[in-house]
């Protein structure tokens, strides 16, 4: 007979996500499986903490050894596909193109992207390098806009590398045009702007464009591939703008909505549950900084934090942007 404390621990809210988990995995491998087994985790990063995204998550420093060793223990335990439920506003865009590399690097037959609800920026980066993706059809995704953290006078600043590199090359030219400055004007717009963030954007925008070519441009026809950058990397509004996974299944990626056939209910009830279990975690728990990782897997969760550091903003500039000296710890990637 159990103890009450036995009782009492086994109801913790830790051990009863972990429980839904496993109850998660078993359905998927009786769903999906033909012979291979499958193991799940979930990365969810601060969906729930807006205003903690400039420091980060899905950071590599804070990621990427307890998932590879969780990835080790599940190879070492026969799991050959592996699905990962995730959930985040963004991250470190190195992160999917490192995090594929580990899975594939451990022979994982097939990765598996599951997306309860929402999954932007580097977010949706991972999700197009994965093999099969599942969510549901209100689930979001977003354009894969790299941003980079500022230094300023008055304090940090978060800027995106497709709206900079949009305003040296489009609204500047532009305005100079309008207001007939011509060229001697135009420079002086130039010189007002800090030309090596300029740069610094191009080369997120390069880097996020040569992942896409050599890892999904295999995948789609030529058209498509096309369209797909126009969609989530060229053409967009705003980094935050919702697109749903329809999109992603109509430019010809796998995609398998849990809403759409009554044999995925019983997953689509327990990821459910699953989820608002974890926001309930998000929000309530107490936390000390910004909640950024919870990784559940079938060994148990863990769930760290990282803590908002002030960074003394530099002193004020007394030549144009572009005679200043590089300065690689002023920006980041998120």
């Amino acid at each position: 007979m159990k103890t009450l404390f036995e009782l009492l621990r086994e109801e913790t809210p830790g051990n009863i996500r972990t429980k839904l988990l496993s109850k998660i995995n078993d359905v998927i491998n009786n769903l999906f499986s033909s012979g291979q087994k499958a193991c799940t985790l979930s990365l969810i990063t601060n969906v729930f903490s807006p205003i903690a995204l400039p420091i980060g998550a899905m950071l590599n420093v804070h990621a990427m050894q307890i998932l590879e060793q969780a990835l080790i223990r599940f190879r070492k335990d026969g799991c050959e596909d592996l699905y990962v439920i995730l959930s985040t506003l963004g991250g470190d865009i190195h992160f999917p193109e490192l995090f594929i590399g580990k899975v594939r690097g451990l022979d994982f037959k097939r990765i598996n992207i599951i997306i309860p609800s929402i999954a932007m920026s580097a977010g949706t980066l991972l999700t197009m390098l994965s093999d099969r993706i599942i969510g549901f059809s209100f689930a979001s995704i977003g354009p894969v806009d790299p941003q980079l953290i500022v230094q300023t006078p008055q304090g940090l600043r978060v800027v995106s590398a497709i709206a900079y590199k949009r305003l040296i090359e489009e609204t500047l030219p532009g305005l100079a045009d309008e207001k007939n400055l011509g060229v001697d004007g135009l420079s002086r717009l130039y010189i007002a702007q800090d030309m090596y963030l300029y740069q610094e954007s191009l080369r997120s925008l390069d880097y996020v464009k040569r992942v896409l070519h050599s890892n999904v441009k295999p995948k789609l026809n030529e058209n498509k591939f096309k369209e797909l950058l126009s969609i989530f990397l060229t053409d967009v509004e705003t980094r935050s703008k919702p697109l749903g996974l329809l999109v992603l299944k109509e430019l010809g990626f796998d995609v398998i909505f849990l809403d759409s056939d009554d044999k995925y209910k019983e997953l689509a009830e327990l990821i459910a549950e699953y989820y608002s279990r974890v926001e309930h975690a998000f929000v309530f728990e107490p936390s000390k900084g910004a909640r950024i990782l919870l990784i559940g897997a079938p060994f148990g969760e863990i769930m760290q934090e990282a803590i908002i550091q002030v960074v003394q903003a530099p002193q004020p500039r007394v030549s144009p942007p572009s005679q200043q000296p590089r300065k690689e710890e002023s920006t980041k990637n998120i």
